[in-house]
């Protein structure tokens, strides 16, 4: 199997503002430790690829900031986005450049936690396997074990074996039926890691998104750029994966969490007796159920609850720790105050 893997390193970090932002997004920021999430994505897939068969698509404005962060990665394992296209977009793009030089692609999101273990070696192998074996998109799906209403869902048909039939992509749930999906044990969290051979890709681009597809085929620079240009925004799931047949997926059990929003550091920072989950010089007394980040500055909480506090350099967000998720919505409105 000739194999490469590609981090997609292109998204804009808006809901975790007022760290990340457009200019300097999340997945170049350490937030979990002393690495950066692409850092720290790099590393684990290095585990299972050499350093040539490591791809980053990004936009063009974070070509040097990649460059500064692998130094093991060359210019040329860099594939730029000349917009944002989302998913469907940036794959495309990375298919056009690999189509000839691989036979299955591994795409991995630059800004999710993955607890490094066996686990997610095994679910990993497992997928570029059967991918390669039976000429299907293989889909990573996360065992869930809480009704997360954040995240899609993948319906499958449990099988003995590790690999088991994609049924039908659901999109984010309300709570009750989360907990019905959870509870069915049928069902698993859509992380966005998957492994497609480049054939399967080929059919399924020109069946279901031929201006995409003829992105792919494209051999000139200049008249592919053209065609990136004029795509619409969709994303892999929409665009591709929900109208394909014959999907496989791996369930796998290792710990993962899309670091999208603030509250998802309340799934991978401890919380102290009053259900604080803090980072940084924090000291509270009757201080419940809040979230502060401030690794560089000092947060007194008195007296407060369900509060997003977020510190970064001379900026400072607080808000309420609900509104956290839906800060596309009401950041620009905010930021647009006189």
């Amino acid at each position: 199997m000739n194999a490469a893997a590609v981090i997609l390193a292109g998204g804009s970090g808006e809901r975790l503002f007022p760290y990340s932002s457009a200019q300097y997004p999340k997945q170049f920021l350490p937030l979990l430790g002393n690495r950066s999430m692409l850092q720290e994505t790099y590393a684990r897939l290095r585990k299972h690829f050499p350093a040539d068969d490591i791809y980053i698509i990004t936009q063009r404005a974070f070509r040097d900031t990649v460059l500064h962060q692998l130094p093991t990665v060359t210019g040329e394992q860099i594939i730029e986005e000349p917009a944002r296209r989302d998913t469907a977009g940036a794959i495309a793009l990375a298919i056009a450049k690999l189509k000839r030089r691989r036979d299955v692609l591994l795409f991995c999101p630059a800004d999710h936690h993955i607890e490094d273990g066996d686990e997610w070696d095994t679910a990993l192998k497992t997928a570029l396997a059967a991918a390669w074996r039976q000429n299907r998109i293989t889909l990573l799906g996360i065992v869930p074990n809480y009704p997360e209403t954040g995240y899609g869902y993948v319906e499958y048909e449990r099988v003995d074996g590790p690999v088991c039939p994609v049924v039908r992509f659901h999109e984010k749930p309300d709570r009750e039926a989360a907990l019905q999906m959870v509870r069915s044990g049928r069902y698993l969290w859509n992380c966005g890691i998957f492994a497609i051979p480049v054939q399967a890709a080929l059919a399924g681009f020109a069946k279901h998104l031929p201006d995409h597809h003829r992105l792919i085929e494209e051999e000139d620079k200049a008249r592919q750029r053209n065609l990136f240009l004029a795509l619409p925004k969709v994303s892999i799931d929409y665009g591709l994966m929900e109208k394909m047949d014959s999907l496989l997926v791996v369930p796998a059990f290792f710990a993962w969490n899309d670091l999208g929003s603030w509250s998802a550091l309340e799934r991978v920072l401890s919380r102290d007796q009053n259900g604080n989950c803090t980072l940084g010089a924090v000291k509270s007394l009757q201080a419940h159920d809040s979230i502060v980040f401030a690794p560089n500055h000092e947060v007194y909480l008195y007296d407060v609850s369900n509060l997003l506090v977020v510190c970064h350099e001379n900026q400072v967000l607080v808000a309420n720790k609900d509104a956290s998720g839906d800060m596309k919505q009401w950041l620009p409105k905010l930021m647009s105050q006189p």
